[in-house]
């Protein structure tokens, strides 16, 4: 009993694997990461990446 539902569960992720690598296939115009790492915003000072529209926290003052 056990076998038979190990080899049905194994059977369903086999049927769930080829319809996933048929669907993905099928997309022709697939884009990648919107912006690349290397073309994303760095502080001048310390090469830090920036997030977002705000400044580097090596801008802030500490008080």
């Amino acid at each position: 009993m056990v076998i038979k539902a190990v080899s049905l569960f194994l059977i369903g992720m086999l049927l769930l694997a080829m319809f996933g690598r048929f669907r993905v296939q099928k997309k022709p115009g697939r884009k990648g990461p919107a912006k690349k790492t290397l073309e994303a915003r760095k502080c001048p000072k310390c090469g830090s990446y920036v997030l977002g529209d705000g400044t580097c926290p090596c801008n802030k003052t500490a008080k």
